[in-house]
């Protein structure tokens, strides 16, 4: 009878499984084929006898897509289907510089919004817009219905700054903040013990789990970096805008909002006008509509101008197994272009706040193969802290923006028990058969960690965080282990303080990196190709499966040693 019933069970819920996955690969691939096949179509239209750039600013900014097809998102699913996609930045850096050249493209619009970007992001696309200003003499226009402090930053490059004049339309103009919660005491009500080993009083990864509140040390920081972005920010728009810079730091204390009347008298914008009787100018004669383009249209690679070439390699998001870099991906595409006889230099873009420190290591190697037989720049973007600084410390040179958060040159660990609830909460007991060593469970969730077994962990992760400090050492000169140690213990800092430490040579976005490049290389004709390459639309769907897989298919809790040890920045905390 229990056979039966298992029997049941067991194909009940394959059944719904099968139902629930099949439905949802179903649903994600048909939408992820509309929006390809309209991406795809409005990538081949021809261009207008005349028209102007659109770049959409609203929504979450990435680097660069492999796949041009969408991530599928459940919560997306249910919750309305995906939002239209922004832009990626290598998408805009191939765009804005067509637009220049392309005498079909009058200008650029940038339609502003609720832009999800980090500080040094925001600045390389204002880059982009004051180059293309000053090199191409075309006009840029920015409009938005509202506009948050980062996608006003971007805004204030512009001619002109548009803004719809009803109620609703507003500049969001009152400071940044760094926020996250803490489930000390939730933890604690439930019975479940984190024990944190890490080395570096800055090392903040788990605060979120040890603490109820930041840390003195991790406050310290965090202001830090939001007194350079916002004084940078300040700065920036006073100049552009010719604004008093006293006014802009005011008015935070005084408005949460500036309405669209409050920012046209104080010269935030320049018009108030709705979108639609605003673009009436843009409208060609003997046309019923404005003649804009997309990026799509305008993205594409340079054609060829010679024949050697600098590889821009992306790598952006957490490391690891289950992260966006892969050392088992990244690694062979380094060993490639070692090999490749036109890559006479290498770019490597990195975007991530860090994560296994298995994978940083292998990337990290590579790199200082790659390093030893063509010249390696690293560009850093929003984000080159903890694992993506330990995969950049071996490059020829460093490129960060002003505001890149770097360094957190540090290890951490957590290890959660999970017994006292277990046992106290929900009356479950645990028992354990073990051969070969006493300490066969080690690491296990449903019991206390021995002492001893503590000191292991925490000499491992000692051993480790001595072997960060060497891979910078080496990698950038510095004169001794302790030179290196004590800017690091896990502490983040802003591209301006890395460069005055010596983490970073030089400060400045992807064209800086290049230039670089280009002159350690020796070159003076080259022509720029991206990599990864693109995957196809299975390629990418089987990856975001394993990833959900290895994710949710297993408890949170069963990690190896080279998971759990982690050379990562804590990522949750968001400046905005």
């Amino acid at each position: 009878m229990w056979r039966f019933i298992r029997l049941l069970l067991a194909f009940l819920l394959a059944f719904f499984l099968t139902m629930i996955i099949g439905g949802l690969l179903l649903v994600g691939t048909f939408s992820s084929a509309l929006v390809l096949s309209g991406a795809r179509g409005e990538e081949s239209k021809p261009l207008p006898k005349e028209g102007w750039l659109r770049i959409p600013l609203s929504g979450e900014l990435r680097e660069y897509e492999q796949d041009p097809t969408p991530s599928f998102s459940a919560a997306e699913l249910f919750l309305g289907g995906p939002e239209k996609r922004v832009p990626t930045l290598e998408e805009l850096r191939l765009a804005i510089a067509e637009a220049g050249q392309n005498e079909k493209v009058k200008g650029i619009i940038l339609q502003c919004g609720d832009l999800s970007a980090r500080p040094a992001q925001a600045q390389q696309i204002a880059r982009w817009i004051v180059d293309f200003k000053q090199k191409y003499k075309k006009p840029v226009y920015a409009y938005g219905d509202y506009f948050t402090e980062i996608t006003y930053f971007v805004a204030s490059c512009a001619d002109t700054i548009i803004m719809y004049p009803q109620s609703g339309a507003s500049v969001e103009w009152n400071g940044l903040v760094a926020e996250g919660i803490f489930f000390r005491r939730f933890m604690e009500k439930w019975g479940i013990k984190p024990r944190l080993f890490r080395t570096g009083r800055y090392k903040s990864a788990a605060e979120s789990y040890t603490e109820e509140k930041y840390s003195e040390d991790n406050r310290q920081q965090l202001t830090s970096l939001l007194e350079d972005v916002w004084v940078g920010w300040i700065d920036s728009i006073a100049k552009r805008r010719k604004i008093a810079a006293d006014s802009l730091r005011i008015w935070p204390e005084q408005y949460v909002f500036l309405s669209a009347e409050m920012a046209l008298s104080r010269g935030l914008v320049d018009v108030l006008l709705p979108w639609q009787e605003w673009t009436r100018r843009f409208i060609p004669e003997g046309k019923k509509e404005p003649s804009f383009i997309s990026v799509g249209q305008l993205a594409k690679s340079p054609k060829k101008k010679g024949e050697h070439q600098i590889a821009l390699v992306y790598a952006e998001g957490g490391i690891g197994p289950s992260g966006e870099i892969q050392a088992d991906e990244l690694v062979p595409v380094l060993q490639d272009l070692l090999r490749e006889d036109d890559i006479k230099a290498v770019v490597l873009r990195v975007n991530s706040p860090g994560g296994d420190v298995l994978d940083s290591d292998k990337i990290a190697k590579a790199l200082r193969t790659l390093r030893s037989q063509k010249p390696v720049v690293v560009s850093m973007g929003g984000v080159a802290a903890s694992g993506g600084y330990y995969i950049s410390a071996f490059a020829n040179k460093i490129v960060a923006e002003p505001t890149t958060i770097t360094g957190s040159i540090g290890v951490i660990a957590v290890l959660l028990d999970v017994h006292e609830l277990l046992e106290k909460h929900i009356e479950l007991r645990t028992d354990r058969v073990k051969v070969g060593g006493r300490y066969a469970d080690f690491m296990s969730p449903f019991r206390e960690a021995a002492p001893e077994e503590v000191a292991r962990l925490q000499s491992e992760i000692d051993r480790i965080y001595e072997e960060f400090l060497a891979i910078v050492r080496e990698g950038r000169r510095y004169p001794s282990r302790d030179a290196v140690h004590t800017i690091a213990q896990g502490r983040v800092w802003s591209g301006v303080d890395a460069k005055e430490l010596g983490l970073v040579d030089t400060l400045g976005g992807i064209e800086v990196a290049l230039n670089l490049a280009a002159r350690e290389a020796s070159l003076t004709d080259y022509r720029v190709v991206t990599y990864p390459e693109p995957k196809s639309f299975f390629e990418k769907w089987f990856r975001d499966i394993q990833a959900f897989s290895t994710r949710w298919g297993f408890p949170l809790w069963k990690k190896t040693l080279p998971e759990m040890i982690q050379v990562y920045w804590a990522d949750e905390v968001q400046i905005r």
